[in-house]
C-alpha cells in the first residue's frame, strides 16, 4: 500500500504546484501542501510521512522563487513561510500520532500471543507459528521437529503448597529451558504444565540432544518456593516432520499436520510417563507400525 499513496502523494504535489504557478500570490494553494503527510499517516507509513513532509516543504520554497514579478512580497513571503511551518507541525503530528499508534497495536499483538504467565508464546501463537515453519519447511525442504514436555508430578505440588508455588515453577522453569534454546528455536506454554518448542532446521536426532540438554538442566536445578525445596523433573516427547509427511498417503494441509505432529510428540511424552518419567521418548512411526503388526498376528 506504501507504493499507492506514495504514487498519490507525487501526483497531488505535482497537481498542487501546478496550480500553485497559475494562481499567483495566493496562500490557498501552499495550504494544500499540508494534506500531504495525511497520505503517508493513511500508508501508516512513517517513511512516507516524513517524505511527504520534506517534498511539501521543498515545493513551498521552490514554487515562490519559480513566481515572477510577485504583487504584495512581504505578504506573500509571511505565507509561505506560514504554509511551511504548518507542514512541518503536521509531520511531525503524523509521526507523533503514527508512532504512538504502531507502539499500541504492539503491545495489542504481544498480549494476544503471549502467555501472561511465564512471558512465552501461548498455545494460540504457537500453532500459528507451527503451521508457518510447516509451510516454510514443506516449501524449501527443511527439517523440522518439535519437543513436547510436561513437568512431572506437578498435580502434587499444587496440592500441597498451592498454585502459588506451582506459578512460581512454572516461571522458574522457563527461564532455564530458555537457556539452552537457540535464537531460532520457539518455546511457548501449550496448556497447563505442558510446554512446546519449536527447532527449525533441526533433525529428530538434534532435537533429542536438545530435549536432553533441557532435561539435565531442569533436573539439576534447585526450586524454592518460600523456603520449601523442589525437585523438578520433565518428561519430553520429540518428533519431526520428515515422519509424519512420508507417513500419510494423503495430502494433509498444514493445520492437519501441526495436529499429527502435536498428536505424536504427546504419544511420545506419554511413552516417556509410563518408562519411569524423567527421561525423552521420540516418536518413530515406522516402530510403531511393526508393533501394530505383531499385534495383529
Amino acid at each position: 500500500m506504501e507504493w499507492f499513496y506514495g504514487t498519490c502523494a507525487l501526483l497531488a504535489l505535482c497537481f498542487f504546484a501546478y496550480f500553485d504557478l497559475q494562481i499567483q500570490g495566493v496562500i490557498d494553494v501552499p495550504v494544500a501542501y499540508v494534506s500531504l503527510p495525511g497520505l503517508g499517516l493513511l500508508a501508516r507509513s512513517r517513511r512516507l510521512i516524513i517524505l511527504c513532509g520534506l517534498l511539501g516543504v521543498l515545493a513551498t520554497i521552490i514554487v515562490y522563487w519559480m513566481i515572477p514579478d510577485l504583487a504584495g512580497v512581504i505578504i506573500e513571503n509571511t505565507n509561505r513561510n506560514l504554509a511551511a511551518v504548518s507542514i512541518v507541525t503536521i509531520t511531525l503530528i503524523c509521526l507523533i500520532y503514527m508512532n504512538r499508534q504502531l507502539e499500541f497495536e504492539q503491545n495489542i499483538l504481544k498480549m494476544s500471543n503471549t502467555d501472561e504467565l511465564t512471558g512465552v508464546y501461548n498455545r494460540r501463537a504457537l500453532m500459528q507459528e507451527l503451521e508457518g515453519r510447516i509451510n516454510e519447511s514443506k516449501r524449501h525442504g527443511n527439517e523440522l521437529s518439535l519437543i513436547l514436555f510436561d513437568i512431572d508430578d506437578f498435580k502434587s505440588i499444587n496440592d500441597r503448597f498451592g498454585h502459588a508455588a506451582g506459578d512460581d515453577i512454572l516461571k522458574r522453569l522457563t527461564r532455564v529451558c530458555q537457556n539452552w534454546l537457540r535464537t531460532s528455536d520457539l518455546m511457548g506454554r501449550y496448556g497447563g504444565e505442558e510446554f512446546l518448542v519449536l527447532c527449525p532446521n533441526t533433525s529428530l536426532a538434534g532435537a533429542k540432544t536438545l530435549a536432553e540438554r533441557i532435561r539435565q538442566a531442569v533436573e539439576q536445578t534447585g526450586f524454592f518456593y518460600r523456603k520449601n525445596h523442589f525437585c523438578v523433573t520433565i518428561s519430553c516427547g520429540i518428533t519431526e516432520l520428515a515422519n509424519h509427511l512420508q507417513n500419510h498417503d494423503e495430502q494433509l494441509n498444514e493445520t492437519e499436520l501441526a495436529h499429527d505432529m502435536i498428536d505424536a510428540a504427546d504419544s511420545a511424552m506419554y511413552h516417556a510417563k509410563k518408562s519411569g518419567k524423567n527421561t525423552i521418548f521420540a516418536y518413530e512411526p515406522r516402530a510403531r507400525a511393526k508393533k501394530l503388526q505383531s499385534a495383529a498376528s
